[in-house]
């Protein structure tokens, strides 16, 4: 079977797929990997005034897009945010990124919740952290197995994502309060990943942990405009802490970035003031219909994802890498595996729910024809 992508690249194996497909434009390609929602109908965009090109945006963020974020978050989880507990950031990895380069020191270790994205354990290591891994289930962690962990004086932060990428796990209050009630007594910091924390189904809820606490010194959150509003173009995010680590990380971003282009800004309060009620139904539709198709598939394994775009699917095949190649080589299909992720085990694709409902039958098609002949061919290979 032929094998197209390799680990000596410089470039994600799900960049390489990206980059084979781009190589080849005439062909009629299937791409179904991003986990950004689409709306059905885009919201209005209006036209900007020439000082959001002409001057510098403060380096903290416009007030009028930290107006707009504070009432978002305020209304979201009945917080008393205030501006100054902001910071407007380019997209949420650059958000994690300030945090974490914020908090390092020397062998400092960061308890991760996994699987974790792999830009992010990239990063986490970059700056020399080293990770450990953790998992939640069902909202729960397993809490005194992180308190001990917690004994060792090198732990700096712990990081969590509710909703969860890839599962879609959400993390429950009482363990929210829990984990906050523990990195206070500890002295280490809590970081949470929350850009899915619209994306929400079947009554389920995003909590956060700044509801657990009015002293946000060791506590984090970050956001962003590009999952729960679908807009990734933008490259709008958010931190929200304690005053003086927001200032603090400002600090660093103004000698690095000076600020963030204000026409983004603009179009990112005028999104937050129309609201995303339209784009959380149309992909909690969508997603009840991925759900029905794959309740046909047989010899396959999956959570159903409580929040998020995609359901984490367990195939039965062997290396999934190889298996992502041969979709792309022989059904025009381009998947994402578990290598895009860091911390977890299995043979797991991403199943996006939010492609148009006629991307995702002519997917989910070829993936099922796929799987019937791979497991043929590559059992008779071996």
């Amino acid at each position: 079977m032929q094998r197209i992508t390799t680990s000596n690249s410089p470039f994600t194996l799900l960049q390489q797929r990206l980059k084979y497909v781009s190589l080849q434009p005439e062909r009629p390609w299937n791409v179904w990997v991003e986990n950004v929602p689409q709306w059905e109908v885009q919201p209005p965009i209006t036209q900007f005034e020439l000082p959001l090109v002409s001057e510098y945006a403060p380096c903290e963020g416009y007030p009028f897009l930290l107006d707009a974020i504070r009432n978002r978050e305020n209304g979201m989880y009945g917080l008393q945010l205030q501006q100054d507990q902001i910071l407007v950031t380019n997209g949420a990895l650059h958000g994690l990124s300030l945090i974490f380069r914020s908090l390092y020191r020397p062998h400092a270790i960061a308890l991760c919740q996994a699987p974790i994205l792999g830009s992010i354990a990239t990063i986490l290591k970059s700056y020399g952290y080293q990770i450990k891994y953790f998992t939640s289930r069902q909202g729960e962690l397993d809490i005194e197995k992180l308190k001990l962990e917690c004994t060792n004086p090198d732990v700096s932060l712990l990081y969590i994502n509710t909703p969860h990428n890839p599962t879609g796990d959400i993390l429950s209050q009482n363990t929210l309060a829990q984990l906050v009630e523990m990195v206070q007594r500890k002295g280490i910091n809590l970081v949470a990943d929350m850009i899915y924390d619209s994306l929400t189904f079947d009554g389920a809820q995003s909590f956060t942990p700044l509801s657990a606490t009015t002293n946000w010194k060791n506590v984090y959150t970050v956001n962003s405009m590009s999952k729960n509003y679908g807009s990734p173009g933008l490259r709008i995010g958010w931190v929200m802490s304690d005053r003086e680590n927001i200032r603090s990380m400002a600090g660093f971003f103004e000698q690095e970035c000076v600020s963030i282009c204000g026409i983004a800004q603009k179009q990112a309060q005028l999104l937050l003031e129309h609201g995303n009620q339209d784009l959380v139904g149309t992909i909690a539709k969508r997603k009840k219909y991925v759900e029905a198709k794959l309740s046909s598939f047989k010899d396959i394994s999956y959570a159903m994802p409580r929040g998020g775009t995609q359901f984490y699917v367990e195939m039965p095949v062997d290396d999934i890498d190889l298996f992502a190649d041969y979709m792309l080589v022989n059904y025009s299909l381009a998947i994402t595996t578990i290598s895009n992720y860091q911390g977890g085990k299995g043979s797991y694709i991403r199943i996006p729910t939010v492609y148009p409902m006629e991307t995702s039958e002519a997917a989910l098609e070829l993936l099922a024809e796929g799987i019937k002949h791979f497991c043929l061919n590559y059992t008779m290979s071996s």
